[in-house]
């Protein structure tokens, strides 16, 4: 059974760990000189890197894609009970258990990973195993009630959809898709932005920038177990 802790309890928890740290930035930047002993050689040494990493680390290209088709959203997983039936393998193991799963994930994966194979429209030696920051812009069916002042208002980005798909479930539909195609996994996305339009024209763009390396050895430990063979992977490195 899953016990899912309440808010009040996990706002109990909260306390108890971060109490003592300051919400302001400023205030916390001087506590956290005081709590980690920094001395002012040792501040002078933070800044050197700071600098470096800005000097070193930085988006090294950029890959835009335009999707023909209608936006629409990642729709709600299901969950299935394996059994012998379904999964026999999974069921020995472990019987009983609650798989859950995406509808279309696999459908769309497939056609993303075909997309690229067929139409070569990413030029990438190997899967982006960098920080990724990532925008979506998508441009739903222009509703057929709008006359033409506002067919016209709303092609020029005047009107704008308040309406589904959300804007999340757009988001995870096309990420779902660059996972083991475009980057590694989503977890490498930093930074993104998704904004809805209207269009005669319904598509999706996409426009993906990654870091040329990662930030330090921690990270690249993590990355360069799940990295496909061949594939490079480069993390700042202090002087």
């Amino acid at each position: 059974m899953i016990f899912i802790k309440s808010r009040k309890a996990k706002a109990k928890l909260y306390e108890a760990k971060y109490s003592e740290i300051p919400r302001d930035f400023y205030e916390r930047i001087n506590w956290m000189y005081d709590h980690y002993h920094i001395t002012p050689q040792k501040a002078d040494a933070i800044i050197n890197v700071r600098n470096q990493m800005t000097d070193s680390i930085f988006y090294s290209n950029e890959i835009s894609v335009i999707l023909y088709e209608e936006p629409e959203g990642s729709p709600r997983p299901r969950a299935r009970l394996v059994n012998k039936k379904n999964l026999s393998f999974a069921a020995k193991s472990n019987p009983g258990f609650i798989q859950v799963y995406s509808l279309t994930g696999a459908a769309d994966r497939s056609f993303m990973r075909r997309l690229i194979t067929e139409e070569d429209f990413i030029e990438l030696d190997h899967l982006i195993n960098t920080p990724c920051s990532v925008e979506y812009d998508a441009y739903l069916k222009t509703p057929s009630v709008f006359n033409a002042t506002d067919t016209y208002l709303a092609e020029l980005g005047c009107i704008r959809p308040i309406c589904k798909p959300d804007f999340d479930n757009i988001e995870k539909k096309y990420a779902d898709m660059y996972n083991g195609n475009v980057w590694l996994d989503d977890s490498l996305v930093i930074e993104s932005r998704l904004r809805k339009f209207y269009s005669i024209l319904p598509r999706i763009e996409i426009r993906l920038k990654f870091l040329n390396m990662l930030y330090n050895k921690y990270q690249y430990d993590s990355v360069s177990k799940r990295i496909e063979e061949g594939s490079n992977v480069d993390y700042f490195k202090r002087s």
